[in-house]
């Protein structure tokens, strides 16, 4: 949308406004106007002052809702024990709403990072309640200043501009030294009915609002008292929701009734990844498996280069705990926490309800990252591609804690419900996603070791081993003689049926292989195929369009004869384009297979370069051939040579494009043997960690962000298909894959 720019001239102005010039004059209503929109709900706004209680380095902040009584209206306090604040700082700071005071000072004077730099505490006490009461109590030398003021925000309704509301602040000092310091906050008549859910709603942000050791590292306690609601009042007990038992408390846990105590499941998992991110945006740390040995092992990944939108966000730390869902494994788990006498169906219903990873700063969670119902990883997404490696959201419980906005990039809305999706957040989540997927596959390797996971479907060749039914053969032979001619007869007929469907579904599962391939081609044939038919498009048009002035004795006429034949031979170049590009991928169409051929393998794999030219190029990535000379013919399906050249091509462009190099290089070799044509297509692009080396081909195993994990699948079944194999080779200094096919 264009932003229009209004000039009033000064006559206009001197006649309608008195004055030559123009002033925004914000109006009384925009305190609530920005209040409501600022702050999401009555939780949102209570955390708020709990922060600038934090803010003002007090030990304890003090929070009392009490329901409206029958000749009362509802109220709330909010009160704390910190420094307070003068007459003076109550009318340039408290009344000034988004001054730069906290954003300028950064650390309170016990050396707190000051979390309330939005300046929109006075627009949560207007969202909670109708009016508000303020006492602040403050030090100043030898004498203990006391101030308070009352504001009704129907004021703010009722006038039409903010200066026209006048707010009365009494000020009187006392020679005495007190440690009596600090705000109290009576907020009356609330908005909200503070129902038991939405109470209950409370207690659980206020357990989460700190990492589950900040609090108790920085001094600093949440008293919630809601003994206003009983069973007479509100039809339920307020005090119980506070004090009751809650899961991830210690036994020893210090005992006082209104204290909220942060939640925890720090030291009860079944897995635990733990590190931290470099600012660059490598990661150490280590990976520890409380369903094996116990054993830390180290998690190394290097900093993967920045996607084109991506911004630096500083040096982060993780912790994370992993959780197994099935009934046994959580029952286990709430064991160990003291609460074996929950259920299968309650014990995922608390793990469901207090799970989730949240992000913090400076010991305190952005809202909402952490609820359980925020997927802000995207987890649930790329499980539905592999629902048996990839975590849910309902199984990681922790947190993620990221540095100030000036050092991570990282920005707070002004709403208070997360953060700006920018560059650096952009970065932040691809890091521990990619991390994440080295730990999902460490945990599936252990799960499948362990008997805990899904059987791994087996291949077509081990399917074709047990259609012999060798057990009911043996079993046969065991039989009286006057059964046994009969049962064999039945059983090599039982048998030769079930291997002739095996043939029947490998068949069709190969002539797949081969089709999916056709997926990495698409877009390139899209973009090759819309250059060439344009140019023709373009220059048939201009040939046509002039053909009858083609004789004409004019400098059209010479013009148009000049260039005649520069079209025309530009016309049939592109068309011999497309001939070889629909040449190319005839191979790959629905056909039946026939027999293998032999052929020359080096032919199909330039086919397979000059269709991944564009993606070449636009990586910067140069193609080395220093040994792609002439070699031995080989048998085999064209189609799936092309499927595994294209698949494996298709890896290397990608990790290229993720890696910082200058010098980024495929280079395709080709060798042979008495038995093999051996063609190796290497990279220097990021190295293959050791961890995920075995699961490679592994079908649904993949690290890319949006990779559906069959690329290597289909190359290696593509080349079985023709009695060939695809390796890896892990002791090349490059990153190197392996076509071997028959020799003629």
């Amino acid at each position: 949308m264009k932003a229009a720019r209004l000039s009033i001239s000064d006559e206009v102005c001197q006649e309608n406004f008195g004055g030559g010039m123009a002033k925004l004059r914000p109006r009384a209503r925009i305190i609530r106007t920005i209040g409501d929109q600022l702050i999401s709900g009555p939780e949102a706004a209570l955390i708020e002052l709990v922060k600038n209680a934090y803010d003002a380095d007090a030990s304890t902040v003090r929070i009392a809702i009490v329901p409206k009584g029958n000749d009362a209206l509802s109220f709330m306090t909010v009160s704390d024990d910190g420094h307070g604040m003068s007459a003076s700082d109550i009318l340039s700071k408290w009344l000034e709403p988004a001054t730069g005071d906290k954003i300028a000072r950064k650390v309170s004077p016990l050396g707190r990072r000051l979390l309330g730099a939005k300046g929109v505490g006075r627009f949560a006490t207007a969202r909670l309640g109708k009016k508000v009461e303020l006492l602040s109590r403050v030090q100043i030398s030898d004498e203990l200043e006391v101030s308070n003021f009352e504001l009704d925000w129907d004021d703010f309704e009722r006038h039409e501009y903010l200066d026209q509301i006048d707010v009365e602040v009494i000020a009187s000092r006392e020679s005495v030294v007190s440690e009596n310091t600090g705000v109290s906050l009576k907020i009356v008549d609330l908005r909200d009915a503070w129902t038991q859910k939405q109470l209950e709603s409370l207690i659980k942000e206020l357990r989460r609002l700190s990492s589950p050791m900040a609090l108790r590292e920085a001094g600093f306690r949440i008293l919630l008292d809601l003994s206003g609601f009983t069973e007479v009042s509100a039809g339920f007990d307020g005090a119980s929701l506070v004090s009751g038992r809650v899961i991830g408390e210690n036994d020893e846990a210090e005992i006082e009734p209104h204290l909220i105590r942060p939640f925890s499941l720090g030291s009860v998992y079944h897995y635990r990844l733990e590190g931290d991110f470099d600012s660059s945006g490598g990661f150490l740390g280590r990976f520890v498996n409380k369903r094996a040995d116990g054993a830390p092992q180290e998690i190394r990944v290097e900093a993967p280069s920045y996607l084109p939108d991506e911004l630096s966000c500083g040096e982060v730390s993780i912790a994370i705990n992993i959780y197994d869902r099935e009934p046994e494994a959580i029952l286990d788990l709430f064991k160990r926490m003291g609460l074996s006498a929950l259920g299968r169906v309650d014990a995922r219903k608390i793990l469901d309800e207090n799970i989730g990873v949240g992000i913090y700063r400076d010991g305190f969670r952005i809202r909402p990252y952490g609820d359980a119902e925020t997927d802000w990883l995207e987890l649930e997404r790329k499980r539905v591609q592999n629902p048996s490696q990839k975590l849910g959201l309902n199984q990681l419980w922790g947190g993620v804690f990221i540095l100030g906005e000036g050092d991570s990039g990282l920005i707070e809305r002004s709403s208070r419900e997360g953060l700006e999706h920018n560059g650096s957040f952009m970065r932040l989540r691809r890091l521990i996603n990619d991390v994440m997927a080295r730990v999902e596959l460490i945990r599936f390797d252990f799960r499948g070791k362990a008997g805990l996971s899904r059987k791994a479907e087996g291949d077509a060749g081990a399917v074709r081993e047990k259609a012999g039914l060798q057990s009911m053969a043996r079993a046969i032979e065991r039989l009286p003689v006057q059964y046994r001619d009969g049962m064999r007869k039945a059983l090599r007929q039982e048998s030769a049926a079930l291997k002739t469907s095996i043939v029947e579904l490998e068949n069709f599962q190969l002539k797949l292989a081969a089709q999916s391939s056709i997926g990495l081609v698409v877009s390139q044939v899209l973009h090759d195929g819309r250059r060439f038919l344009g140019d023709i498009n373009t220059r048939s048009k201009t040939l046509s369009d002039g053909s009858q002035r083609l004789l004409e004795q004019s400098p059209f006429g010479e013009h148009f004869r000049a260039v005649f034949g520069n079209n025309a031979a530009s016309i049939k170049e592109s068309a011999s384009h497309l001939t070889r590009l629909f040449r190319a991928l005839d191979p790959l169409a629905s056909r039946k297979r026939g027999r293998p051929k032999t052929m020359d393998p080096v032919e199909v794999i330039r086919k397979c370069v000059e269709l991944n030219a564009d993606a070449l190029r636009d990586g910067g990535i140069n193609l080395v051939e220093p040994k792609l000379g002439a070699t031995r013919k080989a048998t085999i399906y064209e189609a799936d040579l092309m499927a595994a050249v294209l698949n494996i091509l298709d890896n290397a462009i990608h990790w290229l494009g993720t890696s910082d190099r200058i010098d980024k290089e495929i280079v395709i070799s080709a060798s042979e043997s008495k038995r093999w044509v051996k063609v190796s297509i290497s990279n220097n692009g990021p190295a293959v960690d050791p961890i995920v080396e075995p699961n490679l081909f592994r079908p649904g195993f993949t690290l890319k962000t949006e990779g559906s994990g069959i690329g290597l699948a289909i190359a290696r079944e593509a080349m079985k298909a023709s009695k060939g194999k695809v390796e890896y080779d892990s002791a090349s200094e490059l990153t190197s894959f392996s076509i071997y096919m028959k020799s003629e």
